[in-house]
């Protein structure tokens, strides 16, 4: 932005402005001396999105609403929505819907190749989105290029089969490479829900004709006929292409959280929840919901007893069963929860068995509905792994959760392929992962690109910090994006700014440091001489932005996230620092209570057991999530959950149970749309006070039909699914694979 030049001629400055300007600076010196302590300067805090400043979100939202006006008058604006568009990505290349703006735009205009490019871009930032997939497919018709046409609409289709304009699109692709009688379905479809299609009946009857049914050709001629009588048909392709996903999308305009929040504090409920004998238990703990009635259970240690079961009935926890005895002279370091079998089915709910990981072997217990508990460890074929952490993670997208660990000795990470029978294979070569790694500090997966599969973070000892992206049917490859990230001593990953995508932020020596993706630089807060151990992401009091915790060593303090404004050191008024709690190894988050806020469970270096109730929370809405998997892992473990609500819209994935989402002051969630390994489902749901909303993954079947392959003197190639929507991961080419 230029600035005007002054008009003014040269000469002495007013005393008056002299007077004003020395008036300004002193009060500027005073403010700067005398700002709290406890906040970290906005200009050292705000979150560093693709629009940094209200300037640039301004010129943004009227870029966008303009290009949706003037596109809306169709190919007469086209070229300025295009232009407009084109500006708006350049000032958020992360926002989906401007690319998808552009490339409708370009569509318009007949510029096939840039729209393929702007297609291409959507793609990376979201390859779930229909809209992109679509127009890809009536571009790739455009060009001739059928084959790729009817790959991209059958990704749409699967998406979302209703859209009309999707299946006739489809079938044009379909006619391209002959195939008459994939083509004769699609049509019929279209004239099935669309009979004055202007188009459809025509391009059947030539599809009749070549399936050599003359009468049926006849017949829909007569029908195209009769449709033209009455709408005269135009030679334009946008007429056909056009349905809800070449509309240009308004901009949607992110709510920010209030400034100061509602009021939270932070009390010690260890007593009166576990009762008298609290002294007694210790970790680690496993939050589970046995009979999935929205009461959460605690797996936990008992002196001298061993592992135990606690039922809760309206928060009082109660011992159920018999304990099953512990490692001896072990120290534990996780409890992992998650249906490591699927014992159940699709209706009647997942059975959660516990993993509990120590330096003198691994513990696997299978939980009944009743509560019972009976250890399997050998059974799984884990007992002689000693481990210092674990995830669970289906990495090879089979439906059935693997166990990654960190190897007490060396630090390396360790595969564990669960085989589908309560047991584990352990794999040294076939694993993908990273070759060579050790000196692990830290280690998560996460979907870093958008794509859905689980990418590595790793944390290491006197070096950098990484981040490996899966490929499928290939190694992992080391990700550009850690190129300037520093040595961390932990790591914390998830959608801080709420714009879809995922964000990490490091625990160094001296501060924390936020990278965004698409941000020019880090997000630093600083330290001030404490040194925690541990950085998690929480959102204490639901109002659907992630927070900050750092914990352990001589540290506890949390951080609130306002968005654009920054994160205020909080620690104080939540009433942490009165609790004086010690050097805390370990915090989970849960609804112990079910007042609809999420509560804390802290476990301390010693093994004892704090649990902190969280005290005004539910003043904004809590949604509560059970995942239920059928394709994927049964848990949902490792799936995404997109949530749009009102002006708020979020990412979250779950990693460990339960499953807790801030809504702010939303009760009803607009859409939801969880990232299941295969398929995306939307569900719109009102949010019911403290019950969980169970997300099913539907079992649509995606691979009855064959798959035509070629010879092309080389190799085998793919040439077309014959029937329907191909299932993710079919190899198109050799390393090349269907998204």
């Amino acid at each position: 932005m230029s600035s005007k030049s002054s008009k003014h001629g040269k000469g002495k400055i007013p005393p008056g402005i002299f007077v004003l300007v020395l008036l300004l600076l002193v009060v500027g010196m005073f403010a700067f001396f005398h700002l709290p302590t406890q906040e970290i300067r906005k200009s050292e805090m705000v979150l560093k999105n693709q629009l940094n400043s209200p300037i640039q979100a301004d010129l943004f939202l009227e870029l966008m609403n303009s290009g949706k006006n003037i596109l809306s008058q169709g190919i007469s604006g086209a070229e300025k929505a295009a232009e407009n568009f084109k500006q708006a990505t350049e000032l958020s290349p992360g926002d989906l819907d401007a690319h998808l703006n552009l490339a409708n735009a370009l569509l318009l205009l007949g510029r096939i190749d840039e729209v393929l490019s702007q297609t291409s871009e959507a793609l990376k930032l979201n390859s779930n989105a229909a809209a992109a997939h679509y127009i890809s497919g009536c571009a790739y018709v455009r060009k001739g290029q059928f084959e790729e046409a009817v790959q991209s609409l059958q990704i749409a289709k699967q998406i979302d089969h209703t859209i009309n304009a999707v299946s006739y699109q489809l079938g044009r692709a379909h006619q391209g490479l002959g195939q008459w009688q994939l083509a004769a379905s699609e049509f019929e479809e279209v004239v099935q829900f669309d009979p004055g299609h202007p188009s459809a009946y025509y391009n059947l009857s030539q599809t009749y004709l070549r399936l050599d049914r003359r009468e049926d050709a006849e017949q829909m001629l007569e029908k195209h006929q009769e449709v033209v009588a009455k709408n005269p048909l135009s030679s334009d392709p946008s007429v056909t292409e056009k349905c809800i996903y070449t509309e240009a999308i308004a901009p949607f305009l992110l709510e920010q959280p209030e400034k100061v929040g509602i009021e939270v504090k932070f009390v010690d409920a260890t007593q009166s929840m576990l009762g008298a004998n609290a002294s007694a238990y210790s970790g680690p703990v496993g939050l589970l919901d046995v009979g999935h009635d929205d009461q959460l259970d605690l797996l936990l240690r008992e002196k001298d007893q061993g592992f135990k079961l606690l039922m809760q009935q309206q928060g009082i926890f109660t011992s159920q069963g018999f304990p099953v005895p512990e490692l001896p002279g072990a120290t534990y370091h996780q409890c992992l929860i998650g249906d490591l079998q699927h014992q159940g089915s699709m209706r009647s709910g997942q059975q959660e068995d516990a993993i509990l990981i120590s330096d003198q072997g691994t513990q696997v217990f299978q939980i009944s509905p009743n509560g019972m508990m009976s250890d399997s460890s050998l059974f799984a074929r884990l007992a002689p792994l000693r481990a210092h952490q674990g995830r669970l993670t289906d990495f090879d997208i089979t439906g059935k959760l693997d166990l990654i660990a960190l190897n007490s000795t060396n630090r390396s990470l360790l595969f564990y392929r669960n085989e589908g029978t309560f047991s584990f294979r352990p794999e040294a070569t076939q694993t993908n992962l990273p070759p060579g790694l050790s000196g692990v500090i830290d280690f998560l997966f996460e979907d870093w690109d958008g794509d859905d599969l689980p990418d590595l973070f790793v944390a290491l000892e006197s070096q950098p910090a990484r981040l490996y992206l899966k490929q499928r049917g290939a190694p992992m490859k080391l990700a550009a994006a850690c190129a300037d990230w520093p040595q961390a001593d932990a790591f914390a990953v998830g959608d801080l700014n709420n714009d879809l995508r995922m964000d990490v932020a490091f625990l160094t020596a001296d501060d924390i440091r936020i990278h965004t993706q698409g941000a020019e630089a880090p997000v630093v807060l600083p330290l001030n001489g404490l040194h925690p151990s541990s950085l998690e992401m929480m959102d204490y009091d639901n109002d659907g932005w992630l927070d900050l915790l750092a914990f352990g060593g001589d540290a506890f303090r949390v951080w609130r996230n306002r968005g654009l404004e920054g994160f205020a050191d909080v620690s104080e008024s939540l009433g942490l620092n009165q609790l004086q709690m010690g050097d805390v190894q370990q915090i989970q988050k849960g609804d112990l209570d079910g007042d609809c806020d999420s509560d804390w469970i802290l476990t301390l270096a010693d093994q004892s057991i704090r649990i902190l109730r969280n005290e005004g929370g539910n003043a904004n809405t809590l949604m509560k999530v059970r995942m239920e998997g059928s394709r994927s892992n049964p848990s949902g473990i490792g799936v995404k959950l997109e949530v749009t609500t009102g002006g708020l819209r979020l990412m979250r994935t779950l990693h460990q149970l339960p499953f807790e989402i801030g809504l702010g002051k939303r009760t009803k969630a607009d859409s939801i749309d969880p990232h299941w390994s295969d398929t995306i489902t939307q569900v719109d749901y009102e949010i019911e006070s403290c019950s969980s909303l169970v997300v099913f993954e539907l079992e649509m079947p995606t691979g009855s039909c064959p798959y035509l392959y070629g010879w092309d003197g080389e190799q085998f190639r793919f040439i077309t699914d014959l029937l329907g929507a191909a299932p993710l991961g079919l190899p198109l080419a050799e390393g090349v694979y269907i998204p």
